[in-house]
C-alpha cells in the first residue's frame, strides 16, 4: 500500500509519546537561555543614578554628597559640573558649554554594584549606546541539514554569551550582542519546527505554546539571577556558560526525519525512526520507504507543481491580499515593539524592576494558556484585537494615574495585564497570520511579517533605552497606545475570521470570493 510519510510517522510513532516528550523536553531548555539572553542588556545596563566626579575625588567615592559639596554640584545636573570652582564665586558658578562631565562620573552603587554603565560610562550624550546595543541583537536575528543549523546556533551563543562577561570594548560587547541575536532564530524558530514535525495534527499547537512557556520560564529565571547577581559579568556567565552542557545535543537530539526523508536518506531516517518506536513501544515496518508516496514527499507538494513561484512583489498585486499583508505588516511590529519594550523597561509604569519583570515572566504563562485552550473556541479575533487593546487600555489608565500618588501595587497590576494582553497578541499572531494568506504565498508572507517584527524589536530598543531617558515615560506609554489601538482596530473591523474554515490554495480563491465551508470537525 502506498502512503503519505505523515500516515507512516504517526501511525508507527504515534501523535505524541514518550520520544516526542523527550525531543520536547530537551529542545526547551535551550530556549530558557535564548529569553534570558534576549533581555540580558535590561539588567546588564540599567539606569542608574550618577554625578559628575570632583577634580582629585576617588573614583570609588560615594554617589551621595554632603549638602555643601551638593550646592556645588546639584544632583539634578547629572551631566554638567562647573568651570574651575576656584575662578567663580560660590553664587555666581556657571556650568561649563559642554554637557561632558570632564572628570568623569561616580554612580549610585546601592542596587547594581558593577554594571555596564559603570564600565563604559553609558550616560548622559552616550546613552543612546544603550539603544544601540539592543538594537545589535535584534538587527542579529534578521540575519540567521536543520540539525547542523539548531547546533551551529547553540555554539554561536555559547561563545558569545560568555565571552560578554569578558569584553573590554563597548564595541566588542556589542558584537557580541549582534552574534547572539543571530543565534535566536536558529534556537528558537528551528527548535518549533523540529518539534511540529514529530507530532500529529492534533497536537499541533502545542509546539508554540510549550516553546513560548519555556520562553517566559527564561524571563523569570533572568529577574531571578539579576536580582542576586548585581555584577553583570557575573550576571553574564550565569546565563552564559551553563548552556555548554547542550554541546551534548549533537547525541541526544535526532536530526529532522522528515527532513532526511525529503533528502531520501532514507536508512538515517529509518534508525532514528525505530529509536522512537523503541522508546514508544511500538513498532515500524522493515524498508517502509518503499511504500513511500514519492510523488508528495520529495520535498514538493502537488500545489507547487501546478503554479507558478510567487515572490513578495505579488503580495500587493490584488486588493484583497493587498490589504491583508498591508495590515499584517503593521500589527507585527507593533506587537514586538510592546513585547519587547515593556519587557526591557519593566519599572516605566513604577515600582521594583527586578519584581516587576518576574512577574511580567509569569503573567505569560497564564496568557499562553488562554490561548492553547480558547483560540479554537472563541477565534482568532477576539484574542488579537482584544490583546491590543486591552493593553492598550492600560498604558493610557497608567498615564492618567501617573498624576496622582497611586499605590505601586495598582502599577503593578497594570504592567502584567499589559504583558498578558500582550503575550496573547504574540501567540495568537502566530496562529492567525498564515491562515490569512493562500498556500502559494503563504511563506512569503510570514517571512516579511517576521522581518518587520525584527524592526519593531529594534525600534523599542531606542524607545526604552533611549527616549524614556531622555524624555519621560509618556514617550513610551503613548506611542505604544496609541499604535496598539490602531492595530486593534485593523483586525477587528478589516480582517475576517479564520477558525474553523479550510486554508486557502490559491490567489484566486481569496479574490473571487468563493465560499469557504465550516470545517465538520474541530481540533481538540
Amino acid at each position: 500500500k502506498i502512503m503519505k510519510f505523515d500516515e507512516i510517522l504517526f501511525t508507527h510513532l504515534g501523535e505524541f509519546g514518550k520520544y516526542q516528550s523527550i525531543q520536547f523536553f530537551l529542545l526547551c531548555i535551550p530556549t530558557m537561555f535564548t529569553a534570558m539572553h534576549s533581555l540580558s542588556w535590561t539588567f546588564t545596563a540599567p539606569d542608574i543614578k550618577h554625578r559628575c566626579r570632583l577634580p582629585d575625588e576617588p573614583v570609588n567615592s560615594s554617589y551621595w554628597m554632603n549638602p555643601i559639596v551638593s550646592k556645588d554640584i546639584p544632583l539634578k545636573e547629572e551631566c554638567k559640573d562647573f568651570i574651575n570652582l576656584n575662578d567663580c564665586s560660590y553664587e555666581t558658578c556657571h556650568y561649563r558649554s559642554s554637557n561632558s562631565c570632564s572628570n568623569g562620573y561616580i554612580y549610585d552603587t546601592s542596587h547594581v554594584t558593577y554594571s555596564a554603565i559603570h564600565r563604559w560610562d553609558i550616560v548622559c550624550d552616550k546613552t543612546i549606546w544603550r539603544a544601540f546595543i539592543q538594537s545589535a541583537y535584534y538587527i542579529g536575528q534578521m540575519v540567521g541539514s536543520i540539525k547542523k543549523m539548531y547546533f551551529m546556533a547553540l555554539c554561536l551563543q555559547i561563545f558569545a554569551g560568555s565571552s560578554s562577561a569578558f569584553a573590554n570594548n563597548l564595541i566588542i560587547f556589542g558584537l557580541l550582542r549582534f552574534l547572539l541575536g543571530v543565534s535566536h532564530p536558529g534556537l528558537f524558530m528551528i527548535a518549533i519546527i523540529m518539534m511540529m514535525e514529530l507530532i500529529g495534527p492534533s497536537k499541533r499547537r502545542l509546539p508554540a505554546t510549550i516553546s513560548g512557556t519555556s520562553f517566559s520560564i527564561g524571563e523569570i529565571l533572568l529577574g531571578v539571577f539579576a536580582y542576586f547577581f548585581r555584577d553583570y559579568r557575573h550576571l553574564q556567565l550565569i546565563i552564559g556558560v551553563p548552556p555548554l552542557i547542550f554541546l551534548s545535543y549533537y547525541w541526544l537530539v535526532g536530526e529532522s526525519i522528515r527532513w532526511l526523508v525529503t533528502k531520501k536518506r532514507y536508512n538515517e531516517a529509518d534508525k532514528l525512526l525505530k529509536r522512537g518506536v523503541k522508546i514508544n513501544k511500538s513498532q515500524i515496518p522493515e524498508d517502509w520507504w518503499l511504500t513511500l508516496d514519492t510523488d508528495t514527499d520529495d520535498g514538493t507538494t502537488i500545489i507547487d507543481n501546478k503554479t507558478k513561484d510567487y515572490g513578495y512583489l505579488d503580495l500587493f498585486k490584488t486588493p484583497k491580499l493587498c490589504k491583508r499583508s498591508l495590515i499584517s505588516f503593521f500589527c507585527w511590529p507593533v506587537v514586538s515593539m510592546i513585547f519587547y519594550g515593556v519587557s526591557m523597561k519593566p519599572d516605566f509604569l513604577g515600582g521594583d524592576p527586578y519584581m516587576t519583570f518576574i512577574i511580567g515572566g509569569f503573567m505569560e504563562i497564564p496568557a499562553l494558556l488562554l490561548v492553547f485552550f480558547t483560540v479554537n473556541k472563541i477565534g482568532r479575533k477576539p484574542l488579537l484585537a482584544g490583546g491590543y487593546l486591552v493593553s492598550a487600555g492600560c498604558m493610557i489608565i497608567s498615564q492618567l494615574l501617573s498624576h496622582y500618588q497611586t499605590h505601586w501595587i495598582i502599577n503593578l497590576i497594570l504592567y502584567a495585564i499589559v504583558k498578558a494582553s500582550i503575550t496573547c497578541v504574540y501567540t495568537t499572531i502566530y496562529t492567525f497570520t498564515p491562515e490569512l494568506f493562500p498556500t502559494v504565498i503563504r511563506n512569503s508572507a510570514m517571512g516579511l511579517c517576521s522581518t518587520f517584527s525584527r524592526t519593531g524589536a529594534i525600534l523599542a530598543s531606542y524607545v526604552s533605552f533611549w527616549l524614556v531617558t531622555q524624555y519621560g515615560n509618556i514617550f513610551m506609554v503613548i506611542p505604544f497606545a496609541i499604535l496598539s489601538s490602531i492595530a486593534g482596530l485593523l483586525v477587528l473591523l478589516c480582517l475576517p475570521e479564520t477558525v474553523g474554515t479550510p486554508l486557502l490554495e490559491t490567489i484566486e480563491e481569496l479574490e473571487n470570493g468563493e465560499k469557504r465551508t465550516k470545517l465538520l470537525t474541530t481540533e481538540e
